[in-house]
């Protein structure tokens, strides 16, 4: 099983060039994890084209659509995707094998005691001192392999 991740999508950017790019990088995945904050709804709109799409809320927009956590068993494995991993939800992540994050704009993956942490950063805007525009692919076999993808600045265009 492979998924590909992507997070906090704000801003001002072709939207197009941004989905054009992610159709190539996630190639061949089985379903795309947005990790909250897409900015505007033609981000989702894109991704959901490309193939099977799970999202959770964050807080730009805070759409209550869309739940605050997904929760499913892959491969073997507890996975569970918030947007927002401050200290009140420690806990619930501790119960998890993998969570996928978002929110901070920072590229992440560190396990800590049974966990394994992954924030794909930001595909647009790298904010709260971070400079790259990353994504992710995770793929879940008998080791679990987290492959850090770079993207382009985009230009500046609302079109599709």
């Amino acid at each position: 099983m492979k998924i590909g991740l992507i997070a906090d999508t704000q801003g001002s950017f072709d939207v197009g060039a941004l989905l054009r790019h992610v159709a190539d990088a996630f190639a061949g995945v089985d379903e795309i994890w947005h990790a909250g904050d897409w900015g505007t709804r033609d981000v989702l709109d894109g991704l959901a084209l490309l193939g099977p799409l799970v999202v959770v809320n964050g807080n730009a927009p805070d759409d209550p659509h869309y739940p605050m956590t997904v929760e499913r068993t892959i491969v073997g494995r507890r996975v569970g995707m918030i947007h927002n991993l401050d200290t009140r939800r420690q806990r619930w992540a501790g119960e998890f094998d993998v969570v996928i994050h978002g929110h901070s704009h920072r590229w992440r993956d560190e396990q800590v005691g049974r966990t394994r942490f992954i924030n794909p950063g930001t595909a647009t805007r790298p904010q709260f001192g971070g400079t790259e525009r990353t994504m992710a692919r995770l793929t879940f076999a008998n080791a679990l392999e987290v492959e850090k993808l770079l993207l382009p600045k985009f230009a500046r265009s609302a079109a599709i």
